[in-house]
């Protein structure tokens, strides 16, 4: 019976498909992530990978492995979680993507703290890409994401609405305009979250799919720097019309209405397929699904 151990070591092997990789990310020799797979393929009787030229290439023996693996460890953790916390509050690690930290995280978990006086939690703010790895290496309980997640091994379901928005500030030549069109974006220098962000993804999308040529000018991860460029004239954005009100109703910036483009989107709850569900995980649900979708 393979224990934990070798379990984790697989895991990492596959997820890194080269045992060079996998030894780094686990903290030990390549020899021994060698021969822990190899007493696994001596224990099932069976290969686990292929060895090929630059990367190892996993089984159908290897798959079945992997995704029992994945559920054995979750069920583990989790346990581990829960005897810890038998005579203490209850444990919930929450993960929340850049604009939804900035804007509901707070008010969601104020509220749901004073419903649940009994848990306690803990909040991760990053970008999707980021939250997405957390959640597939059990370092989250549960998320909610304003970018879209496709991975297999991660439910989600939509929770709430929310709207994207191009802005100026009150010196572009789009400022104050009634009708702008895809057209006119072209070739225009856009300040914008970093590759990994939801938000980035959806722009990307966008400009894609209208055929619309753009300059990078500015990256970042923070929705504050982007509309203070962005009320200076160094280039256009592209955020979640929740991050910027005040500076709406001050004058200092300017959305640009192009109504042939659809920058509607939702913030998604999103847990691990095959992670037990806790008490605290599901009330949690419970609390987020009992909200109205345009909550703010």
């Amino acid at each position: 019976m393979a224990t934990l151990r070798q379990l984790r070591t697989f895991v990492a092997v596959a997820e890194h498909r080269k045992m060079s990789e996998a030894a780094k990310h686990l903290y030990v020799s390549q020899p021994t992530i060698s021969q822990i797979v190899s007493d696994l393929e001596k224990e099932y009787g069976t290969a686990l990978f292929e060895r090929q030229a630059k990367e190892l290439q996993i089984t159908p023996a290897g798959e079945l492995l992997l995704e029992n693996a994945k559920k054995i460890i979750a069920i583990h953790e989790t346990l581990e979680q829960s005897m810890k916390t038998l005579s203490s509050k209850r444990q919930l690690r929450i993960g929340a993507t850049m604009t939804v930290g900035a804007n509901i995280m707070g008010k969601i978990v104020q509220n749901f703290e004073k419903l649940h006086p009994d848990i306690e939690t803990y909040v991760t703010v990053h970008n999707t890409e980021h939250i997405e790895k957390m959640l597939l290496h059990n370092e989250l309980d549960i998320a909610v994401v304003e970018g879209v997640i496709e991975h297999e091994e991660i439910l989600v379901q939509p929770a709430f609405d929310d709207n994207l928005c191009i802005i100026c500030g009150k010196e572009h030549p789009f400022s104050g305009r009634e009708l702008i069109t895809a057209e006119e974006l072209h070739n225009e220098g856009f300040i914008l979250r970093e590759k990994g962000s939801g938000t980035r993804a959806l722009f990307e999308h966008l400009m894609r799919i209208h055929h619309v040529p753009y300059k990078v000018k500015w990256e970042c991860n923070s929705v504050a720097a982007i509309t203070d460029a962005v009320s200076r004239n160094i280039g256009l954005g592209f955020v979640s019309t929740r991050s910027i009100p005040r500076r709406i109703s001050g004058g200092s910036l300017y959305v640009c209405p192009i109504p042939n483009m659809n920058m509607k989107r939702f913030f998604y709850l999103c847990q691990l397929k095959y992670r037990m569900v806790t008490s605290q995980m599901q009330d949690f649900i419970n609390y987020i699904n009992s909200l109205p979708t345009d909550f703010q």
